[in-house]
């Protein structure tokens, strides 16, 4: 039976040097920083500017985003795998970050003279290869995080500040396309060119960050003593993992129900409460999306990090999804046409739900990896990352897709301008109603997880025991004749 306010401290030898939790944040920024502003400039560029049917564009991002998650896998099990004089996370990363910034600048730079098809085409392929190197990039910082310290408590202190620093640039982020708008460049495919290419240097700069201010923890460790995991065998740990599994289930569901709609709330804004003029509903795209970036940065800063060591990283998730089941349900009052502020309740209650699952399931990476050395004895951390990510990303691409065709079931045209009645209510309904039960599902099915406070503590004072025992079986092994190196 659990100690729910049972506390352990963390040991001095456990914790993180902030030089390495900003330089893990940092590489956040640019991992998340790089997906994040495409998903949200995708829509507000290739539709509203340019005209590429939603249909036609939520199948490129499905496109993009299954091949993403279908990356994940293979990149964290080759950087689990990866062996080098320098670590096997940190070079793979150094080697990714060059070819991410550049291809995600490489999107913005269309062809002016293409056409719709053309421009989907061209969606398509810039996607594809950026993707490729966001993937190899990021597994293995995902990694470099899970592995960062062995303490629960710590876990939930890193997590936070990779977190906080992601959220904080993507607060900035809602701004670029505003930015795109403004009258200084000549047009706006000019101003979509020259602001994106100022975001990828951006992103070249922070995305080294951590080559040169963190460390692998466990690279000596695993490099000696572990064998290589094959895909197969990692498919097998992931299996038999648990808490891992059902981490899956309530982040598929909830992000597919999520994405479904996802796309609506830039369409709420601009259609349902300022009647479809783009001009004057592009600077609320900024409020709006910063509303939601602060509530989640603030709250992971000064209340779940707070609320997870009182009641566990289980029960703050939970909350979290409670907080965006009372978001849902706002949605059904707050928007109303010509009253744009009443929309920051809705995108309050997201961002802060949001980022507290986000957090925890973070946090409860490295105690997931720890479970699966306790049954295997083996260590693939980007691997376990990954999976969940790879489930994560399959519900977000397949919601992506879907959410193009159900705008096209309910009427919506944007060469119409303002949207009849009948659509901007299904709409209404269909923003509430899916993350609302995604929520729901979510909220029930981490009830199962079973990794609290003390049965983390307990699994790694036995790896700790485990650890010892194969140091002195290692002197104990060594050949009598010669002389032991330590």
């Amino acid at each position: 039976m659990s100690k729910p306010f049972s506390h352990h401290a963390t040991r001095p030898e456990d914790r993180v040097p902030i030089i390495e939790k900003i330089g893990i944040g940092l590489g956040r920024v640019a991992a998340d920083g790089t997906a994040g502003t495409l998903h949200t400039l995708v829509n507000q560029v290739y539709n509203m500017m340019l005209g590429v049917n939603p249909a036609l564009l939520s199948t490129a991002v499905f496109i993009q985003r299954i091949w993403d998650a279908m990356l994940d896998p293979l990149w964290g099990q080759f950087s689990d795998n990866f062996r080098s004089r320098w670590g096997r996370r940190l070079p793979l990363m150094a080697v990714a970050a060059l070819p991410m910034a550049f291809l995600f600048g490489a999107i913005w730079w269309f062809p002016r003279s293409m056409g719709t098809t053309g421009l989907f085409v061209y969606l398509v392929v810039a996607s594809l290869l950026f993707y490729l190197f966001q993937s190899m990039y990021a597994m293995p910082l995902n990694g470099l995080l899970i592995e960062a310290t062995d303490d629960y408590h710590e876990r939930t202190r890193v997590a936070t500040v990779a977190i906080v620093f992601a959220l904080v640039f993507m607060i900035v982020g809602q701004w670029v396309f505003p930015l795109m708008q403004l009258n200084v460049f000549a047009d706006a495919v000019t101003g979509v060119r020259w602001v994106a290419s100022g975001c990828a240097l951006l992103f070249l700069v922070v995305a080294l960050m951590p080559v040169f201010l963190c460390r692998e923890k466990h690279y000596k460790r695993v490099a000696a003593q572990q064998a290589k995991i094959s895909l197969r065998e990692g498919l097998v740990h992931v299996r038999h993992n648990r808490p891992l599994r059902y981490v899956i289930i309530a982040r598929l569901i909830a992000s597919f129900t999520y994405n479904v709609v996802g796309m609506f709330g830039i369409y709420m804004n601009t259609y349902y409460v300022f009647g479809g003029d783009i001009k004057r509903a592009a600077p609320f795209y900024g409020v709006l999306g910063s509303a939601y970036m602060i509530a989640g940065a603030l709250c992971s800063v000064f209340l779940y990090p707070r609320l997870s060591r009182l009641i566990g990283k289980k029960r703050t998730f939970q909350l979290s999804a409670a907080i965006l089941v009372l978001g849902c349900l706002a949605k059904l009052v707050v928007y109303r046409p010509g009253e744009p502020w009443l929309q920051l309740i809705v995108l309050i209650a997201n961002g802060a739900s949001g980022a507290g699952m986000t957090v925890m399931v973070t946090a409860m990476l490295g105690d997931i990896a720890d479970y699966n050395e306790l049954h295997t004895g083996q260590r693939n951390e980007a691997f376990l990352g990954a999976m969940i990510t790879w489930f994560d990303k399959a519900g977000n691409s397949l919601g992506a897709l879907l959410g193009g065709f159900v705008l096209v079931w309910i009427g919506f045209n944007a060469a119409d301008g303002a949207q009849s009645a009948l659509t901007l209510h299904w709409m209404k309904i269909s923003y509430c109603a899916m993350p609302l039960i995604g929520a729901l599902v979510a909220l029930v099915m981490i009830q199962l997880y079973e990794l609290d406070e003390e049965t983390v503590y307990g699994i790694k004072a036995t790896l700790d025991e485990r650890h010892a025992l194969e140091k002195t079986d290692d002197v104990d092994l060594a050949p009598e004749d010669e002389p032991l190196t330590v």
